[in-house]
């Protein structure tokens, strides 16, 4: 619950959102790999390129 109260007052609200419905996602997913969350999938890694394309994020790290 914390979590989604972090995506709905986060500045960047509707950048998590539609990535999330690109990629098929939800928004806490999205919010949670920008913030350094660990991906799991190839799902996760499609969310990591859009982050980094819109500039969310700089990097990603394959460890």
């Amino acid at each position: 619950m914390k979590s989604l109260w972090k995506v709905w007052f986060s500045r960047r609200r509707s950048i998590y959102i539609r990535i999330a419905r690109q990629c098929h996602s939800t928004p806490w997913r999205a919010y949670y790999l920008g913030h350094g969350g660990i991906s799991r999938s190839i799902k996760d890694i499609k969310i990591l390129k859009a982050l980094q394309q819109q500039g969310i994020i700089s990097r990603i790290y394959p460890w």
